[in-house]
């Protein structure tokens, strides 16, 4: 039976960051795509993605893994659009797994409290604007300056990690660590 993945969507996201996972995916999972509204999505490439559903929808489905791309999560995080479907997938028992800003749309959650993450808002590679604004959201988890930290269900990345987070997504759900590099 194939499993079902599902990709978080938002305006401002940056689809680059998980489509070696989503290609990946695609061979032996059913994806599907939830924006806020269940309106169509305009990729970050200019692709138009047709959307299975919105936020509210995923959050009463059962899915194996949710997929959270980086780029500007402001449209989201204030919010809290996505909380209840990441809540909801993560109770589950899902694979969540962020990569760049997507790992602030999972700290603005909560679910990254007391758990080893890594993300890009430190002062080597953000503004100290950003660093500051984002601070709050980054309190109580356990910061591991790497590449790609994995932990119990959840899989955090840096964007220039794509590769591995393709892998290590494939690894999680059981289809194949090498198949990210199957091309």
């Amino acid at each position: 039976m194939k499993k079902n993945a599902a990709v978080l969507l938002y305006p401002g996201c940056i689809f680059f960051e998980i489509a070696l996972a989503v290609e990946t995916l695609g061979k032996s999972c059913h994806v599907g795509y939830f924006t806020p509204d269940a309106t169509d999505h305009c990729a970050s490439n200019g692709a138009v993605i047709r959307a299975s559903g919105s936020y509210s929808d995923l959050a009463q489905l059962e899915v194996d893994c949710v997929l959270i791309p980086g780029g500007d999560p402001g449209s989201i995080i204030p919010d809290g659009l996505a909380n209840e479907c990441l809540k909801s997938a993560h109770a589950r028992g899902a694979l969540l797994a962020g990569i760049c800003a997507g790992d602030l749309v999972l700290a603005s959650t909560g679910l990254l409290k007391g758990v080893r993450a890594t993300h890009n808002y430190t002062l080597e590679y953000a503004s100290e604007e950003a660093v500051a604004f984002t601070q709050r959201y980054w309190e109580g988890i356990i910061f591991e300056r790497a590449d790609l930290v994995r932990d119990g269900r959840i899989i955090t990345a840096q964007p220039w990690a794509y590769a591995a987070f393709a892998a290590a997504v494939a690894q999680e759900l059981g289809v194949g660590a090498h198949a990210a590099t199957d091309y």
